[in-house]
């Protein structure tokens, strides 16, 4: 099993559109992009996404079996690609939690798309993958996930203000090899819908996990960053973040 990032940025992505930060400027002259945040895991030449807002994510795969989509939310950034998706010629299922109003008319023109709404805390099985439902505080109904395959876990946390007790009991019960969590923000914003690095690093403590990451990184919190030499507890994911279980 391959657990990949196609990108770890927030909704604007990085660079923004004709911002002048030394971030933004340093990845065009790089010729770098980092995407909104969106993973998929490969196993057994099929592909199961973590989100699905990248416009293009139907050709990128293009050619691939996708045996499901696990949607954090209905938010553009992370389901802007299933309104591409949906015209696939496969049929693909997309786990999802409650939304009355999902996002633009996907639920009304779903296509080859079959949308199944999970419960809190519900766990699913797909190539032998479980897969359990995270309530996460956004400002929209969001899950994070808990990936259990074979001996190894992974906990898979975007976009959030925070976790429930609740939700971080749960968390903390298990033995977590990898996690992934929101830290979209740096330590000047401490309200909003989404943690700071600080925040965040507090969570992944209590975690007591093996491999801590933070990621959906905004281009003012990498450039405030790097103005300011701050050292953090816990990395960034990359762009191109990968690893193998």
């Amino acid at each position: 099993m391959k657990f990949s990032f196609l990108g770890s940025s927030d909704s604007a992505g990085i660079p923004v559109h004709n911002c002048p930060c030394i971030v933004c400027e340093n990845h065009r002259e790089e010729k770098k992009q980092n995407l909104s945040t969106c993973a998929y895991i490969k196993i057994d030449d099929t592909i199961i996404l973590l989100d699905a807002g990248i416009e293009d994510i139907s050709s990128r795969f293009d050619g691939n079996k996708i045996e499901a989509v696990l949607l954090t939310h209905f938010h553009a950034d992370h389901c802007l690609g299933l309104l591409k998706l949906r015209h696939s010629n496969d049929e693909i299922n997309c786990f999802h939690p409650k939304d009355e109003n999902g996002f633009s008319d996907l639920f009304k023109y779903n296509h080859s798309i079959c949308y199944k709404e999970i419960k809190q805390f519900e766990t699913i099985k797909i190539k032998n993958i479980s897969f359990t439902s995270i309530p996460l505080k956004h400002s929209k109904n969001t899950f994070g996930y808990l990936i259990e395959y074979k001996d190894r876990t992974i906990a898979y946390l975007t976009d959030c203000s925070g976790i429930s007790k609740e939700s971080l009991d749960f968390l903390i019960t298990k033995k977590i090899d990898y996690a992934f969590i929101d830290a979209c923000y740096d330590e000047r914003k401490s309200l909003g819908n989404h943690l700071n690095y600080l925040q965040a690093s507090e969570i992944l403590d209590k975690m007591k996990v093996e491999k801590a990451y933070l990621m959906h990184i905004s281009h003012t919190t990498q450039e405030y960053i790097l103005q300011n030499n701050i050292e953090l507890k816990y990395p960034y994911v990359k762009g191109d973040f990968s690893f193998t279980l």
